[in-house]
């Protein structure tokens, strides 16, 4: 493989203006397994040219790092039609909205913006807010903003210009820097920015980063789908009304009615052209909530709403009758996983951990969920310097060929701990939502079969600040959820498994784990890291892991006809199902 500089300093000054430095490729792509063609006519394959006759934004390449061993992508062509509504279905409204502290969908997503995003399949860091950036050296990076960016024309910002002071108290921050004692408790992401020691406005557009050491994933921690710049105004109004948020990002909060929709209408001052690819086409954005799966399919079926998520085999027939639908399978960047809480001293013996890792069915599991799911291993198995789908399927406890062995050697393993069939082993795993419901139902379900004497016990926290809350402050017990990685796999592998890090929600804490991320953060390459990464999968595996990835699943999504975009931000880096998404949506004729 080709040695590979991942968005880090290099040795000589003046090479990043803007330029985005990603990794080639993305392993074991070919894994895919798709679902059959569309029979809506969508065009799916390799990049485009936009523009021309039918109005799409010009600037922009469509469906670019795409490859059809991906799965499948439509390219919608058709006439633009400016203006109308993007609606799409939620399992709430505004969740958590201190972007920091949020695990995922805060209202920020959609009224900020990033510094950087990163390309879909070829993880690239293409700068966003900012027009150019320079690694000085190897602890010191310069960003430039775009000058003159607004801030919605709403009180009290009143579409004051967003200036370098307001990116400088936003790295700040995220690192932790403003708030010490509690960030590692507290603020997600926090270990992202791990080094970083200071942000300082020089002048109205110009922000210096000093690190004490070199951090390989800086860029793209800032490409994170969650990593929103916000005006610094907020430290004093908060984040409790959503009708209160004002960026300068592509929506403008319109209307919130809380449990039921929130309404957003596109910003008339946004930075970008539509022709630069992401500006939206609509008018309106609105988000609808619909808990019910079946009741969401109904939805779409009637036109209320324009996406359906997480497809599943038996709801594709009914999809294919709606008039031009478009289907999309692209590996999505989530791992729906099962977690344990150590604080527990049931869960402290390894061989209960192992346990429950070589008794559970992950295809047996995943396959009833939809096409084109992977295994999964510790860190995603889509960076490079993974374990691949293919070698995690090959292992003790993956493996479909050696289930019935591995199954018998985890009841020999929990009898050995002390917990014979399961006895004295009692726990309440938590969910936040219907989908997370039946996940924890059917674990509860397969490790019940193994250990039948065991106490599993599944209750949703269906308000996700009560989730949250559980999580940051490590009460729960145990708890099936859905996770989502980051465009690079140093700082993803940190969050989850260094004792500080943010979504280390486990407490998990091995000397040799740590020693491993914190080397793993000054790789540059993609050989140094690969074998740190595999080395440290397979002990953390065998060891018996806290944080159990179950698989990957695909985007799988059904697409109305006059939706066109979405090969914009397609692939598991550029995160098609959050909210971020939505800015790159336009209409078209249906």
């Amino acid at each position: 493989m080709t040695t590979r500089f991942m968005g880090t300093p290099l040795e000589r000054r003046s090479v990043l203006r803007g330029a985005g430095l990603g990794l080639a490729g993305l392993a074991g792509a070919a894994l895919l397994g798709c679902g059959g063609k569309s029979d809506s006519g969508a065009s799916s394959g390799s990049s485009s040219s936009a523009g021309g006759a039918s109005g799409a934004p010009s600037k922009i390449k469509r469906a670019e790092g795409f490859d059809a061993k991906f799965g499948q992508l439509p390219i919608n062509e058709k006439k633009v039609v400016k203006g109308g509504t993007f609606r799409r279905q939620r399992n709430d409204t505004s969740r958590e909205n201190d972007p920091e502290v949020s695990i995922a969908g805060a209202d920020w997503e959609i009224v900020g913006d990033r510094l950087f995003y990163a390309n879909g399949f070829t993880m690239a860091v293409t700068p966003d807010m900012l027009a150019s950036y320079e690694w000085i050296d190897k602890q010191n990076l310069v960003l430039k903003l775009r000058p003159g960016i607004k801030t919605h024309n709403v009180a009290p910002l009143n579409g004051r210009v967003f200036t370098a002071k307001d990116v400088a108290w936003n790295l700040k921050r995220k690192a932790g820097l403003l708030d010490p004692k509690t960030a590692a408790s507290k603020y997600a992401r926090y270990a992202q920015f791990d080094g970083m020691t200071d942000a300082v406005a020089v002048d109205d557009t110009t922000i210096k980063i000093t690190l004490s050491k070199p951090n390989g994933s800086l860029l793209s921690a800032l490409a994170d789908p969650r990593a929103n710049m916000i005006p610094q105004d907020f430290e004093q109004i908060g984040f409790k009304d959503p009708m209160k948020f004002a960026g300068t990002g592509a929506w403008i909060p319109a209307s919130y009615v809380d449990g039921t929709r929130q309404t957003f209408k596109a910003n008339p001052d946004y930075y970008r052209s539509f022709d630069d690819g992401a500006r939206p086409g609509f008018d309106t954005y609105e988000e609808v909530v619909i808990q019910d799966r079946g009741s969401f399919v109904a939805a779409f079926l009637s036109g209320q709403v324009d996406v359906v998520s997480a497809v599943q085999p038996q709801e594709e027939a009914q999809l294919k009758t709606v008039k031009g639908v478009q289907f999309a399978i692209t590996p999505g960047p989530t791992w729906d996983h099962f977690a344990v809480n150590l604080k527990l001293p049931q869960f402290q013996d390894d061989r209960v951990r192992q346990a429950f890792q070589l008794a559970l069915d992950y295809k047996g599991f995943s396959d009833p969920l939809g096409s084109g799911w992977l295994y999964a291993g510790p860190v995603h198995s889509m960076f490079p310097e993974s374990l691949t789908s293919e070698d995690i399927s090959k292992m003790a406890g993956y493996n479909p060929a050696t289930k019935a062995a591995d199954l018998a050697n985890a009841q020999k393993l929990m009898e050995a701990a002390g917990f014979p069939q399961g006895q004295g082993i009692k726990f309440k795993q938590i969910n936040s939502s219907a989908a997370s419901l039946d996940s924890s139902v059917r674990l509860k379900d397969m490790w019940s079969k193994a250990f039948p004497k065991m106490d599993a016990a599944v209750s949703t926290n269906s308000d996700y600040a009560q989730f949250t809350n559980a999580l940051n402050s490590r009460t729960f017990e145990a708890r099936s959820y859905n996770h989502t990685s980051v465009p690079d796999a140093a700082i993803d592998a940190y969050t989850y498994y260094h004792t500080k890090g943010g979504r280390n929600y486990q407490s998990y804490s091995k000397p040799w784990a740590d020693s491993a991320m914190e080397k793993l953060l000054l790789a540059t390459t993609v050989e140094e890291r690969k074998s740190i990464i595999q080395a440290f999968e397979k002990q953390y595996i065998a060891e018996g892991p806290p944080l159990l990835q179950i698989r990957h699943p695909a985007d799988n999504l059904a697409i109305a006809g006059h939706v066109a975009g979405y090969d914009m931000t397609s692939g598991p880096w550029a995160y098609s199902t959050y909210r971020v998404s939505s800015r790159w949506m336009w209409q078209t004729e249906k």
